[in-house]
């Protein structure tokens, strides 16, 4: 009928998303993926909210050792003191 090719791809795709819809059973094997999929999501949730957690605590950490930390005295850079030299001679 198809020339020993077996069954138009169509018809092959179909028939797979019929076998997969009887397969799942709607009540009980959604509500069962679903609890995996948010078991894995707060595993990932949980580990953002740790490190977040983290970076606040460091950075509020390091707020209070440089508020503690001695005010930075500020030098200008004032022109070194002029040795006796000779003025540079002109050239004519």
């Amino acid at each position: 009928m198809w020339g020993g090719l077996g069954p138009p791809i169509a018809d092959r795709v179909d028939r797979k998303m019929r076998v997969t819809f009887k397969k799942t059973r709607w009540p009980s094997q959604l509500i069962e993926r679903i609890d995996r999929i948010a078991a894995d999501l707060n595993v990932v949730l949980l580990i953002f909210a740790v490190g977040l957690a983290t970076l606040d605590l460091t950075f509020m950490v390091t707020q209070k050792v440089v508020d503690r930390l001695p005010q930075v005295t500020r030098l200008a850079d004032d022109a070194s003191p002029v040795a006796n030299t000779p003025a540079p001679s002109v050239q004519k």
